[in-house]
């Protein structure tokens, strides 16, 4: 099966259905090098930097998906990808391989039998949303939203046109703890305005206060991403990022989706201790998130 290589963004398939693969996502990015290979059944991108290649930077992970649901085994297709980045100077090859809830990809063993070994695991989390799931989340977690709504927080979906107050929300919760937000508003109006479908925001408030908020991303027709949360430091104590999870995940269960992923809650495979157990406590589940390496 012949092996197609794409090293303009225009030139790709149109028939990737996660939003991290779609045109208009790749064309929001800045790229070292991008490159992209093709076949019937397969599809990766790089961005390749001297001496490494990875797939692909700027977006919570890339690997290799699957473009049918009857595809023949990729080892073929990895192998003559890594040859030809090998020869174009790429000394290591870098894979981000997305949690088992996501079907569109080949299997991690997949990677092992083509020269790939695993880097780290990171660990990534995510909720079933399934009609029970207020069974799942912990007695604390529960109190807490009892409480959120007794002292008069509201969970609610934000306008399109409230996602530059997100933004300036967002950064100033960063700066609070001495970061920075990991995007600029140019670069996320860039995204909003090519790929709106993909991107909601929703927030709690109390008296037009916001309290706590994020954007997700809908990655595919079936998985939302959690993917830029805060918390004004304001309502710390009152916890309203628990009233914010529950209305998402009533809001995703309610339009058909099955999970809510929360993303990883480690770094480089280490453990974020804090950040997992809160999770946990609003009942989400464990898989992993391999990343992998081939050297030559």
């Amino acid at each position: 099966m012949p092996l197609r290589i794409y090293d303009a963004i225009g030139e790709i398939p149109d028939d990737l259905s996660l939003s991290y693969f779609r045109k208009g996502y790749f064309q929001s990015q800045s790229y070292s090098q991008f490159i992209s290979y093709a076949n019937e059944d397969f599809f990766i991108p790089f961005d390749i930097t001297p001496e490494k290649a990875i797939s692909i930077p700027r977006s919570p992970f890339g690997s290799v998906i699957r473009r049918n649901e009857h595809f023949n085994p990729p080892k073929d297709f990895i192998e003559a990808i890594i040859s030809d980045l090998n020869k174009r100077g790429a000394k290591t090859i870098e894979i981000t391989h997305p949690s088992q809830i996501y079907q569109s990809h080949i299997s991690e063993l997949d990677l092992e039998k083509s020269a790939f070994k695993v880097a780290f695991n990171d660990i990534n989390q995510h909720i079933e949303l399934t009609p029970g799931w207020e069974e799942s989340i912990h007695n604390m977690q529960k109190r807490k939203l009892e409480s959120l709504g007794g002292e008069g927080f509201e969970f609610r979906k934000m306008e399109i046109n409230e996602f530059e107050i997100a933004h300036k929300f967002l950064s100033v919760c960063r700066q609070s703890q001495g970061l920075q937000i990991n995007i600029s508003w140019e670069h996320l109006k860039k995204l909003i305005d090519s790929l709106s479908e993909i991107y909601d925001c929703f927030g709690v408030f109390r008296e037009e206060k916001i309290s706590a908020l994020c954007i997700t991303v809908n990655v595919t027709s079936n998985i939302a991403y959690y993917y830029l949360p805060a918390t004004s430091p304001m309502f710390r104590d009152k916890s309203p990022m628990v009233l914010l999870i529950a209305g998402m995940v009533e809001y995703y269960r309610s339009k058909g989706y099955k999970y809510f992923d929360l993303g990883v809650s480690s770094f480089q495979g280490k453990s974020q201790e804090t950040l997992r157990i809160f999770k946990e406590r609003m009942g989400a589940a464990e898989t992993n998130k391999p990343t992998f390496i081939s050297s030559p």
